[in-house]
Formats: C-alpha cells, structure tokens, sequence
C-alpha cells in the first residue's frame, strides 16, 4: 500500500479535500437529498401492500412506473442544468415532486401511479447536480477523492434509508412516512437553491480556480456556454453544438457499465431478501447482510479514493462479477453476509471509476446531460434486472440467481473491454 493510500495519509487525503471551498457543504446536500430517493421504493411497496391492501404485483407495477419516470426524466432534467443553469432546473423538481409526494398518501392506486410517475420524471437531480459540481471543482486525483466521498456518503443513505423508512412506515404509517419524503425533497431543493453550487468552472471562486488550474483543454472551454446562476450566457460567435455530440464510444462503454452494474447490484438485493425467505430469517438476517454489504462498498469507496493510480470501471466491474460468486454457495444468511463482502468492497470504486470517467471524456458544457444518462442508465438495468432475477429465483432458486448475477456483471465488464479492443484495432 503506497503511502498516500495508507491509512493516516488517506484521512489526511480526505480532509484536505473536505476544507475546499463549497465541498463539506455539497456532501451535506447530496446526502438530504438522496435520501428520500433512497426510502420511495421501500415506502411505495408498504403503502400500496398495506395500507391499500393490494397485492405486491401492484406494489411492483408502482415502483417500476416511478423507475420509468426516472428514466426518462434524468436526461431531460440533466439537460436543463446545461442550458438553463441550476436554480431554474431544480424550481420545477421541487413544486412538481413535492406535490406528488404530497398528494401521494391520499391518491387511489390509479391516481397513485400518475402521481409516481410525476414525481420519477421531475426528480431532484440530486447526482447530476454533485457530480457535475465536483467534476468542476476538483481535477487529477483529487477529483477521484471527491467521488469517493460522496460514494461514502449514498452508501451511509442506503445504511440508514430504506430501514429507518420502515420503521416509521410500521410505528406511524406509510402516509406519515410518504409525507415525510415529499418535506424531505423540498427541504433539499430550497437548499440547492440557496447554496446554488457552481456547474460550471466560470461560476468558481478567484482563489479556487487557481486552486483547481487549468480548467479545460485548448478549444473546448471557449465554444462551452456560460452559466452564471440561473441565467446562462452562452457565446454568440460559437458554433452551435450538434445535439448528441458528446456522445463517443468512450461514453457508450460507460452507458453499458451502468446498466449492467444496475441490474447486477439490484439484482443482488433482491437475491438477498430471497435468500432470507428461503432460510426463514427476514429480519436481523437481512439487516446484517445488507449492513455488511454496504459497509464493505463504504471501506472499498475510502481505499480507492486515496490511490494515486487510475483503474478501469470495467475491469472493476469484472472483478466485482468474480467476487459475487462465492455468494451463491453461503449456507444461511450469517455466510451470506460475509461472502457479500468480497464484492461489495468493489461498488463505490465502481461508481467512482466511471464518474471519474464520464467527466473525463465530456466537456463541461454537456456534463448535466451526461450524467443523467448515465442514470437513466443505470435506472434501466436496475428496472431490467429486478423481474429477471425474480424469474431464475423462481425457476432454480436465489443461489442460482447469484451466479446469473455474476455472470451479468462479468459478461458486461469482458464484453465492453472486448468491443473496445476490437475497436482499436481496427482503428490502427
């Protein structure tokens, strides 16, 4: 382990960016405003089962319409910080999303779903909107550190959403909890607005644009629109930009790795709530291997982002496949907990590699769209691979399930690296 990625200079690492302007403060609001997002699946499945008294095929068909609307919404939204800056694409989100999330608890199921599907298509573009800050304010290693961080700080609202959800859900009531996620999704647009952390490099600081250098390479930076608040200004003389221009094989390959880490690592959960089914412990058992399995990918997000050296999120995503394996031989949910730990440990370095990517491989100006791409992305693997993994369970069990899984994430890392090579070569 190099020095930089032991542990002292890691924390040292960490800190020196966490006292960079307006970056403690952005991992503050991602973190109020991922976690309603994390807690609506779990809410929506409990209100429609329980309160509504219908079944879970109609809890399912709610989630799946508010996965659509993300889908679909993400590009869109991510397109609109891009052209029309940050607080006139986030006002929209907060009045539309806070409403549906308001109404929500009292809607009859098929109202429900018109509500969901608002609610996925207006989403807070709460990753867009830190990613795309952080990709401005941090270059070279420290901007792999800054993804790490907040890696940690969505694997910390997955530890303590979706359980501290259902706690309220079952002491108070789903329409409690609902209400909850609506105030909780306002509280972080007003936020977002008020703080209005800079998406563009012309929005930093005199100190902290030396601080971060050269902010683009020679042509691009010129031609980029300028947005400065909520009101761009974008250069006249510049050549209009083609629409998807910022579309590469590059990006392509990371568009793939998303879905196929989306529908890998939503796979899993349900293989894991499966698996406590079959073994007949839904309660301590699934808390312990999701608790561990979360906490891993947190130790896995701080090591890697205190290394110097740069790894490929395919190859990550490989590995990961490999490491999922062992999973499919646990004998009871205790095993199942700690073999879930080898791959784990892989999920924020996945996630960090190939933001570090992305921003890598777009131009600023286009970074909003990228990454609500890479979204819906990711929200399209995750929608693909919850009723496939349902079927092999249903066919050969949750086991089996692990090992289509990680035939997924291993198929999709080869199988990239494969077209890319093939690619060059033809190229050369």
């Amino acid at each position: 382990m190099s020095a930089a990625s032991a542990p002292g200079g890691a924390f040292a690492q960490y800190w020196r960016i966490l006292r960079r302007p307006h970056v403690a403060p952005l991992l503050a609001v991602g973190f109020l405003g991922r976690l309603p997002h994390s807690v609506t699946a779990v809410l929506v499945t409990l209100h429609v089962t329980h309160t509504l008294g219908m079944e879970y095929f109609y809890a399912g068909m709610a989630a799946a319409i508010l996965t659509i609307g993300i889908a679909f919404g993400s590009p869109w939204r991510g397109r609109r910080i891009d052209t029309v800056g940050l607080r006139r694409a986030v006002v929209p989100s907060i009045i539309v999303e806070g409403l549906a999330w308001g109404l929500a608890p009292f809607a009859s199921y098929p109202v429900l779903l018109v509500l969901l599907f608002a609610a996925g298509l207006y989403s807070l573009p709460v990753f867009t909107i830190i990613r795309q800050s952080l990709s401005v304010m941090m270059r070279g290693d420290d901007r792999r550190t800054s993804f790490s961080l907040d890696s940690m700080v969505t694997e910390l609202v997955f530890i303590l959403g979706p359980g501290g959800a259902a706690v309220v859900a079952s002491l108070l009531s789903s329409k409690v909890a609902l209400l909850a996620t609506g105030a909780l999704v306002v509280l972080a647009g007003l936020v977002l607005l008020w703080r209005n952390p800079p998406t563009r490099s012309s929005q930093l600081e005199g100190t902290h644009r030396e601080a971060v250098g050269e902010l683009e390479s020679p042509g691009r930076h010129d031609e980029a629109p300028v947005v400065t608040g909520a009101i761009p200004v974008v250069n006249a003389q510049a050549p209009a930009p083609k629409r998807f221009s910022w579309v590469t094989p590059g990006v392509i390959a990371m568009l793939i790795m998303a879905a196929g880490a989306g529908m890998s690592l939503s796979g899993t959960e349900v293989g894991v709530v499966a698996f406590s089914e079959h073994e007949g412990d839904t309660s301590m058992g699934l808390w312990w291997a999701y608790g561990i399995w979360s906490a891993a990918s947190l130790v896995g997000g701080f090591l890697y982002g205190a290394q110097k050296k740069r790894y490929d999120p395919l190859g990550i995503i490989t590995v990961m496949g490999i490491a999922l394996i062992p999973a499919a031989f646990a004998p009871d949910m205790f095993w199942l907990g700690l073999l879930l730990v080898l791959s784990g440990f892989f999920v924020a370095p996945l996630m960090t590699a190939a933001s570090e990517r992305l921003t890598e491989q777009v131009a600023e100006r286009h970074r909003g769209e990228a990454m609500g791409w890479y979204g819906s992305a990711m929200t399209a693997g995750t929608a693909l691979g919850t009723p496939l993994v349902g079927v092999v369970i249903d066919t050969a069990g949750p086991q089996t399930a692990f090992l289509a899984l990680a035939g997924v994430a291993i198929v999709t890392g080869v199988g990239t690296m494969a077209l890319r090579s093939l690619r060059r070569a033809r190229r050369a």
